[in-house]
């Protein structure tokens, strides 16, 4: 039987000789491909080819796979050496919860609390697995402490718990109040099964409060019609306002004829009337009902949560009410007012109401900032973007420690083999040990092997943003501006699309099965290789980076044709569809394509299309020193504009305030 422990010191110890010897290496890549295949197919010949591979970084990831083989019937002996060996990484961690979860199928409760750390384990699954084994043991007390702690929750919880909640009914230890603390998370959280079924593990004489409570969340209109005829009692009235902050959501026009019908008939506490106003201004401004604001005021000045201000001030931008504009901004909270986004839109108001040197001073101070607004703002000013880039100095000690370190050498060496699955979790695991120095040589390492997306994950926030040239990787560059010439793209355009679909994520899936750099859906890319004459050889294609770049940029040239060569409308519609970007143009065609983009309903798109437009820039100004003004990206489609830059248009400088980097 292998050693483990001894095992992972020799593979500490040859850690430095991935990199020394090419030859080693590309052999070990090949032998330990070769093992992964036959670990399930061949288990003689995986043998075979395990013994080579002793030294190898990766040599612990083949033990797994073969204790994931034989995980129905490994003995804890085993399983405890290469815990033991592998006790702080991440392979570790996750052998441990897949054993676990094992050992709670076999109903080995003693093996399970043997190798419990509860500490560590807060997966809600093996919690409530912890607790049938804590029950299993006689210890009560604690399995009472450990169910009840995972019991508040609004979510359905894993079948597994099951059977604890049953013993936990059974011995009284959830009470009527606990009960509907959980009913009425559950109703917080829009979860309608749940509610119903929390609903009838209420007492007899509790039920029928339960279970009102629950329809006001599955059928909100019904329930208040029939609230019409209710007593004005604190259980009634509870209903009948989460049924209204519920309809606001579907249809705020129905709830607010509801709320006017059963304002005078309810004696609603303050909490549940802010809470029924707020949902009625909210909804209200969604829609872009023109009484909006009237409904804000309504709301007492403390409920006016940032969501709500965020919200009313996009309806007083879609009737583009300045003053109203300016005023909400002016009372935004400090966290949402400093944000570049409404500082932009106060010197925009400030403009719209002819105050000129005081919108040119408000301008002046977002136009410092390097994103969407910033560049507006400067655009606003005919000045310079400004746009400060940082470096990450190499340094080869530091660098080398984190070389050294299990996972990184393990992330860094599966990157290499193509399996970036267990490479991201090994990354993942390492970093979030590492200090802000680490972090940044981490993210440099990312960089030289390629791997630009954990660069990305990284460098997300503070001043790590502003290292652009890690951030916004050239990456498939032949590729991206050859597809975009033949399409009549901006080749910047088509890398920040990239950027923001996917991170440089060749193998990356979305919820809705959106696949590769491009992110795109397998029938769109089924679509596009028709019309390009290639051969569909099923979904795979969509992972190759550079067929998922040539379906994409065609996808993305039809989008632009649709609305008429506008890079922000076809962004819209790359990531919403084209149906919603036209009902919006129908809507609120109108209005100026900054003010539009703004009143997007769908937040997603409404941030995609920001974030896209200001990619474009930094990869305009990667690609060329100079950036095509953001304004003359957001020229309207049809008559008003032909979606791109007029003729002889200056291109825009772009400094760095004070030269300092």
């Amino acid at each position: 039987m292998r050693t483990f422990t001894s095992l992972a010191s020799a593979i500490l110890l040859a850690t430095a000789a991935v990199h020394a010897n090419p030859e080693r290496v590309a052999a070990d890549r090949q032998a330990f491909l070769a093992a992964s295949a036959l670990v399930t197919t061949d288990p003689a010949g995986y043998a075979t080819q395990r013994r080579k591979l002793d030294g190898y970084v990766l040599a612990p990831y083949l033990d797994y796979a073969a204790l994931r083989r034989d995980l129905r019937t490994l003995d804890a002996a085993t399983a405890r050496r290469f815990l033991e060996a592998e006790a702080t990484t991440q392979l570790g961690t996750q052998f441990r919860r897949e054993y676990l979860l094992e050992l709670a199928r076999r109903g080995d409760w003693p093996g399970f609390l043997a190798f419990d750390e509860p500490a560590s384990a807060t997966a809600t699954l093996l919690r409530c697995q912890r607790v049938r084994a804590l029950l299993a043991a006689g210890r009560t007390g604690a399995a009472r402490t450990e169910l009840l702690a995972i019991w508040p929750t609004g979510q359905s919880l894993p079948d597994a718990c099951d059977e604890p909640i049953a013993t936990a009914r059974s011995r009284g230890w959830l009470s009527a109040d606990l009960v509907w603390q959980r009913l009425r998370l559950a109703v917080d959280g829009a979860n309608t099964g749940l509610a119903s079924h929390l609903a009838r593990l209420l007492p007899d004489d509790q039920r029928g409060d339960g279970e009102r409570l629950a329809r006001a969340l599955a059928d909100p209109e019904a329930t208040l019609l029939a609230a019409a005829n209710w007593p004005d009692r604190a259980l009634h009235r509870e209903a009948a306002a989460r049924a209204l902050q519920r309809r606001a959501r579907a249809d705020v026009a129905s709830a607010i004829g509801h709320w006017e019908r059963l304002a005078p008939r309810f004696s609603f506490a303050a909490e549940d009337r802010t809470a029924i106003l707020q949902s009625l201004a909210l909804y209200a401004a969604v829609a872009y009902r023109p009484d909006a604001e009237l409904w804000f005021e309504q709301v007492p000045v403390a409920g006016r949560t940032e969501q709500l201000m965020d919200w009313q001030l996009r309806a007083a931008l879609a009737t583009q009410d300045w003053p109203t504009v300016l005023k909400i901004a002016d009372g935004l909270p400090a966290a949402l007012a400093l944000a570049s986004r409404p500082r932009y839109w106060r010197a925009r108001a400030l403009a719209g109401m002819r105050r000129d040197g005081e919108a040119r001073a408000a301008y002046g101070a977002v136009a410092t900032e390097a994103n969407f607004h910033g560049f507006l703002a400067a655009d606003q000013l005919e000045a310079p973007y400004a746009i400060c880039p940082k470096d990450i100095a190499p340094d080869p000690d530091r660098a080398a420690a984190l070389r050294a370190q299990t996972d990184v050498a393990r992330a860094l060496e599966l990157h290499a083999v193509g399996r970036r699955v267990e490479a991201n979790r090994a990354w993942d695991f390492a970093r979030d040990a590492l200090g802000e120095a680490d972090r940044r040589q981490l993210a440099l390492l990312a960089s030289q092997q390629g791997w630009h997306d954990r660069v990305a994950f990284t460098l997300n926030s503070g001043d790590d943003l502003r290292h652009y040239d890690l951030r916004f990787p050239l990456a498939e560059r032949e590729t991206v501006e050859r597809e975009a010439s033949l399409n009549s793209l901006e080749p910047s355009w088509a890398f920040a699309l990239i950027r923001a679909e996917s991170a440089w994520q060749p193998d990356v899936r979305s919820e809705a099965n959106a696949l590769g750099l491009m992110q795109l859906l397998p029938g769109t890319g089924q679509q596009m290789a028709r019309q390009l004459g290639l051969d569909w050889r099923g979904t795979s294609m969509l992972l190759d980076p550079q067929t998922n770049i040539r379906l994409g940029t065609r996808y993305l040239a039809q989008q632009a044709a649709r609305f008429q060569g506008s890079t922000w409308l076809a962004s819209a519609a790359y990531n919403a569809g084209p149906t919603p970007v036209e009902r919006w143009l129908a809507e609120r065609g109108a209005l100026p394509a900054d003010v539009f983009i703004e009143t997007i309903p769908y937040r997603e798109t409404r941030e995609y299309v920001t974030r896209v437009e200001a990619f474009s820039v930094i990869y305009d100004w990667r690609l060329n020193g100079q950036v095509r003004p953001l304004s003359s990206r957001l020229a309207l489609p049809g008559p008003r504009g032909s979606g791109t830059a007029p003729a002889g248009a200056p291109l825009r400088a772009v400094v760095c305030p004070g030269g300092t980097a």
